[in-house]
């Protein structure tokens, strides 16, 4: 049987950063975060929490046992039942994001933090900062671990719905909490849990959001110059025809950032005040000028 083999991981691992050095900072910077949140603003107040960390943090209040430890023997259990199905990347990625959460949360609990009177703001500011970590490591295709690698390797092994499998985890480990902690602490854990999951998804959104521009306009010339030697965009020209008059009326499609829009829009206007734009926001945009299809 073919063993986990640590030396090659690491190996690979080293290959990895080179070809990924941007995925690197921000795994680092998210997982900093995460942790962050977990020692500074969700012990102190004995939150209960969902997945792995959940489970750590079940043992901090219940065995006093540090959640650096769990992390770090819970990850490496996990990725060396679910490896084989994995791919190397998702492997070594979570990987270095699990051992540098486990020296983290060791770093951090060097210090004390102050303990905020208002524990709802508490829960709002952990929930904050652990999504932004957990976004910025989502962002760059990482894995925070824990039930990601679960619910991973069962879709692969068993064909298994991620979503819901996840959500069936997630939800026992937060309802096991509730023999360590008070009704009111469980309820402000469902709070966290529910603003991290909003700032994950406007992280993810934040850095790939855009505007798609669609001008119907007399100065078509003027308006596609503008955009590709002024502003050193592409745009796709989609001929059309006026539904009442019939005639031919050729549609420039851009998509550009806020700033961008906003010029287009003024320059347009400035040539013809008759044009109609149509601007409408983009979530993410692959292709070329944006982001690479590798990095999806």
């Amino acid at each position: 049987m073919e063993r986990f083999n640590f030396r090659k991981i690491f190996r690979q691992f080293g290959e990895l950063i080179r070809a990924e050095w941007g995925t690197f900072w921000y795994a680092t910077l998210g997982a900093v975060l995460m942790n962050f949140s977990i020692v500074a603003l969700v012990v102190p107040y004995r939150f209960a929490g969902a997945g792995l960390s959940g489970i750590a943090l079940l043992t901090r209040y219940v065995f006093d046992i540090s959640p650096a430890w769990v992390i770090a023997i819970g990850n490496l259990l996990l990725l060396s039942w679910g490896w084989r199905v994995l791919s190397p990347r998702f492997v070594l990625w979570t990987l270095y994001v699990s051992l540098l959460s486990s020296g983290a949360v060791a770093f951090f609990e060097l210090f004390t933090y102050p303990v905020l009177a208002n524990t709802f703001l508490a829960a709002l500011l952990a929930g904050v900062c652990s999504g932004i970590g957990m976004g910025l490591v989502f962002r760059v295709g990482g894995s925070t671990g824990g039930t990601d690698v679960i619910v991973v390797a069962a879709k692969k092994r068993w064909g298994v719905d991620v979503g819901m499998f996840s959500f069936y985890i997630n939800t026992a480990i937060l309802f096991l909490s509730w023999f360590a902690v008070d009704l009111e602490q469980l309820l402000m854990g469902g709070v966290l849990l529910y603003v991290e999951s909003v700032t994950i998804d406007s992280v993810l959104k934040s850095f790939d959001r855009r505007k798609q521009v669609t001008v119907i306009t007399s100065r078509v010339e003027d308006v596609k110059r503008f955009i590709v030697e002024e502003m050193g965009k592409g745009a796709t020209i989609i001929r059309g025809e006026g539904a009442y008059t019939g005639a031919e009326r050729p549609m420039i499609m851009v998509v550009l950032n806020r700033r961008q829009a906003m010029e287009l829009k003024v320059f347009t206007v400035s040539r013809d005040p008759n044009a109609f734009i149509i601007m409408a926001d983009v979530a993410e945009v692959v292709g070329e000028g944006f982001k690479h299809w590798k990095n999806l």
